[in-house]
This record gives C-alpha cells, structure tokens and sequence, in this order.
C-alpha cells in the first residue's frame, strides 16, 4: 500500500507544481526550487532524531542566549556556512 505523494513529489508534479512554485516564492532573488530545498533541508534537521538533539544541546545554563550567540559568531565564518548549507540542500546560485 502506497501513501499520499511527498511533498517533494507534489513540488514537481505536473498538476499542481505549477502553483507550488507561484506561492512559495517570498524572495524573487531566489527560485521557488531553491527555497523548496532550503524549507526542506531545514524541516530534515529540526524534526529529526538528530534535529531534537541539537535543540536540546542548545539549551545551557552558563549565562544568557544572546551572550553564547556573541561569542560564537564573534569567530564563525557565517559565509562559509552558507555555502555549505547551500550545497547540502542541493541549492545552486
């Protein structure tokens, strides 16, 4: 027994993948494709197995979030990151 088509599946099938595209865009320097992936690769990491550890981990007691997110990203290439977010999610410029 087959379930229901993935979303995936409904993202490129031919009835309604049309109008998938049209309304997923938010950002025009962007294709729908590419946000399709960005929303997918973020839904595979935070409604995982995986995901719900790091949300966990993330949650500390030594001093405040925005502190930790300072000190971090005083020394994260963020750039890099982007770059290799995009290329998990199959994204192309």
């Amino acid at each position: 027994m087959t379930g229901p088509p993935s979303f995936g599946e409904r993202f490129f099938a031919e009835k309604i993948g049309d109008f998938l595209h049209k309304y997923i865009i938010r950002d025009p320097n962007f294709s729908s494709e590419a946000q399709h992936r960005c929303y997918r690769t973020i839904s595979d990491l935070i409604c995982s197995g995986f995901g719900g550890v790091w949300q966990i981990a993330g949650v500390h007691g030594g001093g405040s979030p925005i502190m930790e997110t300072i000190g971090i990203l005083s020394s994260y290439d963020l750039e890099a990151r982007k770059k290799i977010a995009k290329e998990l999610a199959g994204i192309k410029d």
